[in-house]
């Protein structure tokens, strides 16, 4: 459905279509009933007035349209000024219920027609028709004789005849102006009622969209922490199982601890996995986006033994409260950096530092290993037609840093490697 300038009115229903028949046939007897009782009342003009049965007739005439008034609303306006005029012209003894008749033909053309200027011009043209008939009337001594009026009888200051002139005039533009402006107006509160009604529509559906969406974008958030969790653990667990191969022939003290950083690694992978997972599977957010995933736990997150990496965290200004979103990005950042570090970088050594400044934080990590151009996080991998694409790990740090409005500088240092992300705070 549309609403623009072409918009038409919808066709009837069957439960107004089934109005229009009662409401047809209800007038139709009003008009036959006005007939017979202005007969029996003595208003009688004598051999101009046709009989009962043709009274009848033009009561129907007059009436029945009615009954399709809204599926055929010009034709229905058309006919009934036609069986309108030739009542009047034949001197019918009614003229209330017929001039109701018209009036809501009028209003229905106005209301219901769909073509907009055919509905005007026909309606214009009933008016200048009824109006050249009334001044017709108006000019024959018939008609003022049948009234019992005369130009010189007074009875204030008009007489008579220009009297009931003026006020069959004003009568008939009350009925007519009344009825043209009803319909127009019915129109358009239609025409406002279906705008709205699919603006409300297409608010249904943006708000169905905005929906799917926010799940697509939450579960490709879970999805992007799903990634971070496992690239750290599985990396860390290899190089400590690598570790305490080598130094389990001599050293089984050592070879133990590597082992219990292995499980310690598998056992925090495994729940945070395991919330990620639940989350992803029911479609919600959990209370606690990530557990132990925040700046308060990037000492803990840097402290853990990475083989033969070592790591130190240093916090440079005064450290204040972050945006729950901000501090997992913060954790999520150091956690691939430092991923990358073990699995690419054959560094020894890894800074990371948090700095709070006056609008900022900025987060740095540094390490000495080489920057070479395998680094999932700097450089874009070769595939096998030749092509390039991004390291997932560069992907989730833009993705994070974008999500705040802040900066991202990656690439090689005087000492090895160095990720930056800077964010503005309130």
């Amino acid at each position: 459905m549309t609403t623009g300038p072409d918009w038409a009115r919808p066709i009837p229903t069957g439960r107004q279509r089934r109005w229009d028949l009662a409401v047809g046939v209800l007038l139709t007897a009003g008009v036959a009933l006005s007939t017979v009782l202005s007969r029996g009342s003595g208003i009688d003009p004598g051999s101009l007035r046709p009989g009962q049965g043709e009274e009848l007739l033009w009561a129907l005439a007059v009436g029945l349209p009615l009954c399709f008034r809204r599926s055929f609303p010009l034709s229905v306006l058309t006919a009934c000024t036609v069986a309108f005029v030739g009542l009047q012209l034949r001197y019918v003894g009614d003229s209330v219920v017929s001039s109701l008749c018209l009036s809501l033909a009028v209003y229905g053309a106005g209301a219901w027609g769909r073509d907009r200027r055919r509905a005007t011009v026909v309606r214009t043209v009933v008016v200048v028709t009824l109006f050249a008939c009334l001044g017709y009337a108006l000019s024959t001594s018939t008609w003022s004789t049948l009234n019992g009026l005369t130009a010189g009888h007074r009875t204030g200051p008009l007489s008579s005849l220009d009297a009931f002139a003026l006020y069959t005039i004003g009568t008939n533009i009350l009925y007519l102006a009344g009825a043209w402006a009803l319909g127009d107006a019915a129109w358009v509160q239609t025409r406002q009622r279906t705008e709205l009604a699919e603006r409300n529509r297409e608010l249904q559906v943006e708000r169905e969209e905005n929906a799917r969406n926010a799940v697509i974008t939450e579960r490709l958030r879970i999805a992007r922490e799903l990634h971070d969790v496992v690239a750290h653990h599985v990396s860390v667990m290899g190089v400590q199982a690598g570790a305490a191969r080598l130094v389990l022939p001599r050293d089984p003290a050592a070879a133990e601890s590597a082992l219990k950083s292995i499980e310690s690694a598998g056992r925090d992978a495994v729940e945070e996995m395991h919330r990620l997972l639940g989350a992803l599977r029911d479609g919600t957010q959990p209370a606690q986006a990530v557990p132990d995933a925040g700046v308060e736990q990037l000492p803990t997150l840097v402290a853990r033994p990475r083989g033969d990496l070592r790591t130190t965290y240093t916090v440079d200004g005064e450290p204040r409260e972050l945006p729950q979103s901000l501090s997992i990005s913060l954790y999520r950042i150091t956690q691939e950096a430092l991923t990358n570090t073990v699995r690419h970088a054959g560094a020894s050594r890894a800074d990371v530092t948090l700095s709070y400044r006056a609008t900022t934080v900025e987060l740095t990590v540094v390490d000495d290993g080489r920057a070479a151009t395998d680094r999932v996080t700097t450089v874009p991998r070769r595939t096998g037609s030749g092509g390039t694409r991004g390291g997932l790990g560069l992907i989730g740090m833009r993705e994070r840093v974008a999500l705040h409005d802040g900066t991202l500088h990656v690439g090689p240092d005087d000492r090895g490697y160095r990720v930056r992300a800077r964010f503005r705070v309130s």
